[in-house]
């Protein structure tokens, strides 16, 4: 299982699903209001790298920060609290899974992702 419950309910599940389809319903987000501020900002740390290298790969205007961003689901730094070994442990996440998923987004023809959307679309 690469996402885990926690006591707050599935706080991997808005990420877990971004990994699995790049789309997100505001339906599906989880009730992050019971989350601390801290895990809000690592919840937006995490989802903007994986926004990035999923929307923006290829992209030249953003190759900087793909990068960057790049690097830094590559590190195994666990020094500071928004490592990205550390989110994924604070998101029940499996590092080598997400990371696989953003290594098959590299793959994937700029043309045929789906960009992520957070904006509610109508029915």
């Amino acid at each position: 299982m690469r996402i885990q419950d926690s006591d707050n309910g599935n706080d991997g599940g808005m990420i877990s699903h971004l990994l699995a389809s790049g789309e997100i319903l505001a339906s599906q987000v989880p009730a992050a209001s019971t989350w601390s501020p801290e895990k809000k900002l690592a919840a937006a740390v995490l989802t903007s790298a994986l926004v990035s290298i999923r929307d923006h790969h290829g992209d030249p205007a953003h190759a900087r920060d793909l990068e960057e961003d790049l690097a830094w689901i590559a590190s195994d730094d666990t020094s500071g609290p928004f490592g990205f070994l550390h989110l994924c442990d604070v998101f029940g996440l499996e590092p080598a899974w997400v990371r696989e998923t953003v290594e098959r987004w590299q793959t994937v023809e700029r043309e045929r992702r789906t960009p992520f959307s957070m904006h509610r679309h109508a029915a």
